[in-house]
Parts: C-alpha cells; structure tokens; sequence
C-alpha cells in the first residue's frame, strides 16, 4: 500500500494549493492569479461556519482552536482572525514550510506544526477543533483513532467541525481511486491518459461509517451535533458540527 503521508508530501512539493482544494484554478501554474480567490474562499467558510455554529450551540470561546490537516494555511489564517491562538497541523513539512510563508506574507501570528496519528504537537485542548477535506485522504482505521484524538482535544464547552466522505456513486469509482493509490503504476497509468505529469501523486479517498462515529462521539459525551451533507464530484460527503458538554 502507497502511503498517503508520503503522497501528500508529494503534493506539499509539486502542487500544494491543488492538494488543498481541487480545482483546476489552483494548480501550480495558475495558483498565482488565483491565490487571491484561495484564501477568499477560506475566508468565506470559516465565517460561515462559525456563525452557523453560534446559531445552533450559542456563543463560542476564542481562546484556542486548532486546524487538522491545515496544509498551506487557507482555514487556518481566518481562524487566527477569531483566536487568540491558532495552531495549524499538517503530515507534509512542505506544506507547512508554504504555511509559515503565508503566515509571514500576511503578517499573522500562528504556530505551524508537523502532524502525527497522536496529535503529539498539539498539546492541551482547544476551544474550537476543525477538520475539513483532510480525514477522507486517510485510511479510516487510522482515520477514526485520529479522529477520537481531536474530539478528545475539545475542552468541556468549546466546539468542533469535522468532516468525512462517506459514500462515492457510482460505486465503480471508489474502486478506481482505491487503485490509483495503492496499486503500483496503475497512477501513472492514469496520469499518463489524462495528460497529466506521469509522476502527479495519487490522492486516497475514503468511506467513513457514519454510524460508528457517533458511537465514538457518544463515548465521549457528545450527544448535540448538527450534520449536513454534499456532494464533492464524485463523493457524498458530510460535516459534523458539534459542543462538547461542559462536564463531557
């Protein structure tokens, strides 16, 4: 099996904003006019997302919050805006040497980190933990111990915002992307046809049970939590907003 932390530093290296957000506009060789509309965009969805929150759950501590899988900082800079501490954790030290370029370019203050199946360098809890477009790149064993890790993050009475893929249709299609990153060659195969480098990097997708992360969100005491879902290409996707209760 390819993987998936060395794919993604892979895309750190030769295509980050892609990695972070797949659209065409933000490749590599057309980021520049577009990096503007990124981060608008990043901008936009934590402001959303924060307001929808305190409509549901009431106002929100702006204390601490920490993005998982922050990759070159889109999330992680509004939320510097709304904190008074941010940390930003990612697997590729690409994308997190791109996220401290950012940071110096804006002039905003926040801690960039190496990211482990531990959380090992965010220590403590936060008011606000996010997750968005990262957990369905990892295989869901490891996905959902790393997912019970961030819920355990949330202090009594702060929030989070979590998100998953769980259903691909057709189902012919999970297969294919199942190959493409774990069958030798067959991604080179692909990005060949499609005329692509030969050496673009496979981007694992993966199917949560949605049923059994609201068994681990209930041994946790989280039992209040808001649930949309939508459709990414290919992929039905869902995210979980949540508050811990004060005495969890």
């Amino acid at each position: 099996m390819i993987s998936t932390d060395k794919a993604w530093e892979k895309w750190g290296k030769q295509d980050p904003y892609f990695g972070v957000l797949a659209d065409e506009r933000f490749r590599a060789g057309k980021i520049a006019a577009n990096r503007d509309e990124f981060f608008a965009a990043g901008r936009g969805f934590v402001a959303h997302l924060l307001r929808r929150y305190e409509r549901l759950f009431g106002p929100l501590p702006r204390g601490r919050a920490l993005d998982h899988g922050c990759g070159v900082g889109r999330l992680t800079f509004p939320l510097a805006k709304e904190f008074s501490d941010v940390v930003g954790l990612d697997i590729s030290p690409s994308m997190l040497a791109e996220g401290r370029a950012n940071a110096a370019a804006f002039g905003t203050a926040v801690h960039f980190a190496l990211a482990d199946d531990a959380l090992s360098n965010a220590e403590g809890n936060f008011d606000f933990v996010n997750s968005h477009i990262v957990l369905q790149h990892i295989p869901v064993r490891r996905g959902m111990a790393i997912l019970d890790r961030l819920i355990g993050k949330v202090r009594p009475g702060g929030g989070f915002h979590l998100h998953v893929s769980f259903r691909t249709e057709p189902a012919l299609w999970g297969l294919l992307y199942w190959s493409s990153a774990n069958i030798p060659g067959v991604k080179v195969w692909q990005n060949i046809c499609a005329g692509r480098p030969w050496n673009a990097p496979a981007m694992q997708m993966n199917n949560y049970s949605l049923n059994a992360i609201f068994a681990l969100m209930a041994q946790q005491g989280i039992s209040d939590v808001f649930v949309t879902s939508e459709r990414h290409s290919r992929f039905v996707t869902c995210s979980l907003i949540g508050r811990k209760p004060d005495q969890a």
